[in-house]
């Protein structure tokens, strides 16, 4: 359905040089997946590929470093260092900016 797509768009004869993004979306795997500077207000270190951005269920962002010092026991919720919301360890998400 990309390439399909990609042929109709690439019919019309437009001149790409003048885009700033193609018209069609095309996935390019793991392995071109880069992280923007993201730094942790926790811990104040930058997310690396060990070290990637967690987001909590409440909606805010830590390293999961910090995540994980704040989860001393897994069996129980940690609260949220930005509001007063209780969080599970494993209802945070792994995010890719």
């Amino acid at each position: 359905p990309t390439l399909a797509k990609f042929a109709t768009v690439m019919a019309k004869k437009q001149d790409w040089t003048s885009m700033e993004q193609l018209p069609v979306e095309i996935e390019l795997g793991h392995d071109f997946t880069f992280y923007s500077i993201f730094a942790c207000p926790i811990s104040r270190d930058q997310a690396s590929p060990d070290d990637p951005p967690m987001m909590l269920p409440c909606g805010h962002v830590l390293s999961k470093q910090s995540v994980t010092k704040l989860n001393k026991n897994n069996s129980k919720p940690f609260k949220c260092p930005y509001c007063p919301s209780e969080q599970k360890y494993s209802d945070c998400l792994q995010i890719t900016f």
